[in-house]
C-alpha cells in the first residue's frame, strides 16, 4: 500500500470519477486508474463500479473511503500544524529561569511577537536551570555563570556585580563600598548551595582563603532581602535583585564587580527547532542593545 494510491482512490472516491479525480490530483486519468487499479489488485478487492464514466463504491469501498476520509483530513491538519509553527503562529516553549530579572523582559517581547507560542516558565536557581536544559525539561534557559559544555550554545546577555545588602541601621551602610574581609565576622544571610549567588559568593570566600561561620541560608533572593530588613543579618544578592526598599542599603562589594554574567542557553540539538532559535535570536537582540544592563534587565 502506496501513499499514492490511497491519495489516488481518495479523490476518485470523493469526486465521483476517474476523471474528475485526476483533474483533482493535477494527474492524468490513466495514471489514476493504474494507482486504484493496484491498490485493487494488491489486496484483491473491488473499491469501485465503473458504470458510464462514473465510479461507483462498493461496500469495501465505502469502507475504505470512510477510513481515508478521516487519514487524509487528519493529514491536511498536521500539515496546517507544521505550517503554523514553522510560521510560529501555533507551538509550546518550555523556558526554564533563575530569576526574573534577566527573562521576563525577553519573554514579554517574545510573546508580543508571537502571541500563538504558548508559553511555560519555570523558576529555580542556577544549577536547576542548567539540568533541566541538558535533562530537556526545558526548551531554553535564561541563567547565569553556566559552564561551558559541548551540549550547550551559550550567550551572554548582560554583566552585573555582587552588593551587599544591610539593614539601613548597620554601622556599615554608610560607606561607598565594601570588602569581603571585613564582613566575615557578620552575620551571614545566603542563598542556597546550587545557586549561582552562593557559587560566587563562595568562590570569592576561597580565592580570598576567609572563612565564616554565623550564616543563615534562605532558598530565595525574595527571603534574602526580607531577612536582611528585618535585621537577622547581612545579605548579598546581585545590582538588579535589590529592591528599592527604605529599610535596607545595597553596598558594592570590592571584589565582585562584573562577577555575575546573565546568560541564555540551550542545547545545540534544541537550536533547529524554530521556536528555539527565534527566542535565542531575539535575546541575543537584547544583549545587543546599547546599556543592555541598565536598560533591559532593571
Amino acid at each position: 500500500m502506496r501513499h499514492s494510491q490511497l491519495r489516488a482512490f481518495d479523490a476518485v472516491a470523493r469526486e465521483g470519477s476517474f476523471a474528475k479525480g485526476a483533474h483533482l490530483l493535477n494527474l492524468s486519468p490513466p495514471a489514476v486508474t493504474i494507482q486504484v487499479k493496484s491498490l485493487e489488485e494488491a489486496y484483491r478487492l473491488t473499491l469501485f463500479i465503473r458504470s458510464g464514466g462514473k465510479a461507483i463504491l462498493t461496500s469495501d469501498g465505502q469502507a475504505l473511503y470512510d477510513r481515508t476520509r478521516r487519514f487524509f483530513i487528519e493529514e491536511e491538519e498536521i500539515q496546517n500544524y507544521l505550517s503554523a509553527s514553522s510560521a510560529l503562529e501555533k507551538g509550546h516553549l518550555k523556558i526554564a529561569a533563575d530569576g526574573p530579572h534577566a527573562a521576563l523582559n525577553i519573554i514579554a517581547a517574545f510573546r508580543e511577537r508571537y502571541p500563538g507560542i504558548k508559553l511555560n516558565v519555570t523558576l529555580g536557581n542556577a544549577e536547576t536551570v542548567r539540568q533541566d536544559i541538558l535533562a530537556q525539561r526545558a526548551d531554553v534557559g535564561i541563567t547565569a555563570n553556566c559552564p561551558e559544555s559541548d551540549r550547550l550554545v551559550i550567550d551572554e546577555l548582560s554583566v552585573q556585580s555582587m552588593i551587599a545588602l544591610l539593614p539601613r541601621a548597620h554601622h556599615l551602610s554608610s560607606r561607598k563600598e565594601l570588602s569581603l574581609p571585613e564582613l566575615m565576622s557578620e552575620p551571614l544571610i545566603l542563598r542556597e548551595r546550587g545557586s549561582n549567588t552562593r557559587r560566587v559568593f563562595e568562590g570569592a570566600v576561597r580565592d580570598l582563603s576567609l572563612s565564616y561561620e554565623n550564616e543563615l541560608e534562605l532558598g530565595s533572593r525574595e527571603a534574602v532581602r526580607e531577612a536582611v530588613a528585618v535585621g537577622l543579618g547581612l545579605g548579598f544578592l546581585f545590582e538588579h535583585e535589590v529592591l528599592g526598599d527604605d529599610r535596607t542599603v545595597a553596598v558594592p562589594l570590592k571584589e565582585l564587580v562584573d562577577s555575575n554574567r546573565d546568560m541564555v542557553i540551550c542545547l545545540k540539538s534544541q537550536l533547529k527547532r524554530r521556536t528555539v532559535e527565534t527566542f535565542v535570536s531575539l535575546a541575543r537582540t537584547f544583549a545587543g542593545t546599547k546599556d543592555t544592563s541598565r536598560e533591559v534587565f532593571s
